[in-house]
């Protein structure tokens, strides 16, 4: 598949012959990373994570990423994998059917999940989310997965979302997760080495017995220990201080000033803006998946 075609089959995320024929172009023992890797998430990750290997943990937009393997290996077997792409599940349950038996891997659309209320303890999102937002439909497709995410998490479960939390991500995240959910976001450390233009971030969201509670968002930034682009960084603390004013406006019972501050900070989070699609593609698949595609 050459570049022009990578491009134009991907220039709608929620094109699935699109994915379909993306990944059937990768091999099974090659499996394309998004975001930060293993090594570098693997103790935050675990950190957040219940140390009883009888968890249920949900993994949306899999893939081909190795995430689910990693977790399976270090004690965590019930794991189910969905994506919408057929060619992704099929080759991920070939290559993992002897060596991780209790791992699950389903066809399913990641915005209308065929599960029961409450059905897991984590749902672990890396990439997927950021990638939905990308499609033709984006901000609809992006509140229907979030509705069916926070539908099928138990209470007292987690949403983990690894992403690159643009601002319109940002907006949409927060206003989903503003009440009865308890939040949280930092910097991932990344592979200095990698020389990333802009770090990852985890979002880690934790579902409340009352879902009418309103939380501070808790938010971690050290610019000295990252590779910041000062844009990304300026407009990740003004979304965090913004939406906070908002919280604590509906935690006083302020709601008209609430719904006023949220519609000057998100005014444009349903359609991401100013967005070259081509350049958002080189740079969630990285020059090497270019490179090794174009090969």
């Amino acid at each position: 598949m050459g570049k022009r075609d990578i491009l134009e089959s991907l220039g709608d995320f929620s094109n699935k012959e699109g994915w379909d024929k993306f990944f059937a172009g990768r091999q099974l023992d090659n499996p394309y990373e998004w975001y930060v890797e293993w090594p570098e998430l693997c103790d935050l990750l675990l950190s957040h994570l219940s140390a009883s290997s009888a968890s249920q943990i949900l993994i949306p937009g899999c893939g081909v990423s190795r995430l689910s393997e990693h977790l399976y290996d270090v004690g965590f077997q019930s794991i189910t994998n969905i994506d919408f792409a057929k060619v992704a599940i099929s080759n991920m349950s070939r290559r993992n059917t002897r060596q991780r038996p209790y791992m699950r891997w389903r066809v399913m659309d990641m915005t209308s999940m065929q599960f029961l209320d409450e059905s897991f303890d984590a749902i672990i999102d890396k990439g997927g989310l950021d990638a939905l937002v990308e499609a033709e439909d984006g901000a609809m497709l992006a509140n229907q997965y979030l509705s069916e995410m926070k539908r099928v998490t138990k209470s007292g479960g987690k949403f983990i979302c690894f992403t690159f939390a643009e601002p319109h991500v940002l907006g949409l995240l927060f206003s989903e997760l503003r009440r009865g959910w308890k939040t949280s976001i930092e910097a991932v450390a990344e592979n200095s080495a990698k020389k990333a233009i802009y770090p990852s971030f985890m979002v880690v969201a934790e579902k409340s017995d009352d879902s009418t509670s309103c939380h501070p968002l808790m938010a971690s930034l050290a610019l000295s220990s990252f590779h910041f682009n000062a844009t990304q960084a300026t407009e990740f603390h003004e979304a965090v201080e913004k939406e906070n004013k908002i919280r604590e406006e509906y935690s006083k019972g302020n709601y008209a000033i609430s719904h006023s501050l949220e519609g000057v900070q998100f005014g444009d989070k349903r359609e991401p803006k100013n967005l070259h699609k081509h350049a958002w593609i080189k740079h969630i698949l990285g020059a090497r998946m270019l490179e090794e595609a174009i090969a």
